[in-house]
């Protein structure tokens, strides 16, 4: 009988703590796009916030996994989260002041975003030693159900304060966040010990990396996997980036339409994550497939429609879809990969993920600023299905070999 998630005590105090710094990601996330697109009305310039918010892991994310692989990855998390409630601090302090501009917007944009490169690969290594293997595709699900409720929630607190107080206001409001998970951190227990004697032989620190790299190369179906998630970051959720200012040349809206659609993409993702909780393993990959291909064929839809209504349920389609891909993703690999090279090959995945993200935020604000929203959304929808239909096809066979092997 499988035992139930609700009696993993270690998980259960970290998802207290995590409660909370979810929400100051999306509280800060909003309240740095609506100051950005304040201060310069320039999708390009939201592109390239995003991008410094988010590209960070592709560069130092794998070098972060090989560290966790060989640190105490509590403390690690303890001291990058006071980091991170530093910044927000700082931040709150500058703009407050009036002395932020878009360069320094920029420059805090990509100091976040190395110090969340650091933190997701402990996370991602961190989050197995909560839970059992049995448990481990709920424990990914729940997480994702947890980050996309303050994603609902997050921007719905920025709104209302950014609106009362004032940007400074919801700057530290979300670095405070971070101040419980930190605490919460402190009282994890965990058996050290019986992680480095799980761990392989120590290289030298390239060496070490380049071994998580061909590892993950050398398994088809992490492989294909990362192609997927890759594909799902960069078009899938590209738009979802620039979200200030869909707004308004779309919509000729404020920071209140920005919290609904915002909190629309939430609630998709709040779906997505309920439905996979109490999905079978064997299902995750039609659930997969499904969602890959389905992304495309909403931003399509997206870039022939111009009502916000309509907007509104095809942004909550597009994040249900990209959510998807992201839990079952990292649900298969976490489940099929060697514990050995857990850091290394999940800092890999979400180097894709995040960073693709930061890509595709990217490449939609330029194409959309020069080349309009239609032509755009539909041209890279249709690409979309393409590459997507490409790199879950045969997936099945793939978990199939690796399970009997």
């Amino acid at each position: 009988m499988q035992p139930s998630i609700l009696h993993e005590r270690n998980y259960l105090t970290y998802l207290c703590g995590s409660l909370f710094s979810t929400q100051g990601v999306w509280i800060q996330r909003m309240t740095l796009g609506w100051k950005m697109w304040d201060m310069t009305h320039s999708e390009t310039w939201l592109g390239l916030l995003a991008f410094l918010m988010f590209f960070p892991v592709v560069l130092v994310g794998p070098l972060f996994g090989v560290l966790v692989d060989r640190i105490n990855r509590r403390r690690a998390a303890v001291v990058i989260s006071l980091v991170l409630s530093s910044l927000g601090g700082g931040l709150a302090v500058l703009v407050g002041a009036g002395l932020i501009e878009p360069l320094g917007v920029l420059l805090f944009a990509l100091v976040i975003g190395m110090t969340n490169s650091a933190y997701q690969a402990v996370r991602l290594s961190l989050v197995p030693e909560l839970v059992s293997v049995a448990n481990m595709s709920r424990a990914v699900a729940i997480n994702a159900i947890l980050f996309n409720s303050a994603r609902f929630i997050g921007p719905m607190i920025a709104g209302v304060l950014i609106n009362l107080y004032g940007g400074a206001a919801a700057l530290a409001v979300s670095g405070a966040c971070y101040l419980p998970l930190t605490l919460v951190l402190l009282c994890l227990k965990l058996d050290e010990q019986a992680r480095r004697d799980a761990r392989g032989p120590q290289r030298r620190f390239l060496a070490d990396l380049l071994a998580g790299v061909r590892y993950a190369r050398s398994e088809a179906l992490i492989v294909r996997l990362l192609l997927v998630i890759c594909c799902s970051a960069i078009l899938g959720r590209g738009l979802l980036e620039i979200l200030p200012a869909a707004v308004d040349v779309l919509y000729s809206r404020g920071v209140e339409a920005l919290a609904m659609l915002t909190s629309a993409a939430g609630l998709g993702s709040i779906v997505a994550g309920l439905i996979l909780s109490a999905l079978p393993r064997a299902r995750l990959l039609s659930a997969l497939r499904l969602a890959a291909i389905g992304a495309g064929v909403v931003l399509v839809l997206f870039g022939l429609n111009a009502r916000f209504e309509a907007g509104l349920a095809l942004v909550m389609l597009l994040s249900f879809c990209a959510t998807v891909c992201g839990v079952a993703t990292q649900s298969l690999i976490q489940v099929s990969l060697d514990g050995a090279y857990r850091g290394r090959v999940m800092s890999l995945w979400g180097a894709l993920n995040v960073g693709g993200g930061a890509v595709g935020g990217l490449l939609f604000g330029l194409l959309t600023e020069h080349g309009g929203y239609g032509l755009t959304l539909v041209l890279l929808g249709a690409l979309n299905v393409l590459l997507a239909g490409y790199a879950t096809r045969g997936l099945a066979a793939l978990a199939s070999r690796q399970d009997s092997q």
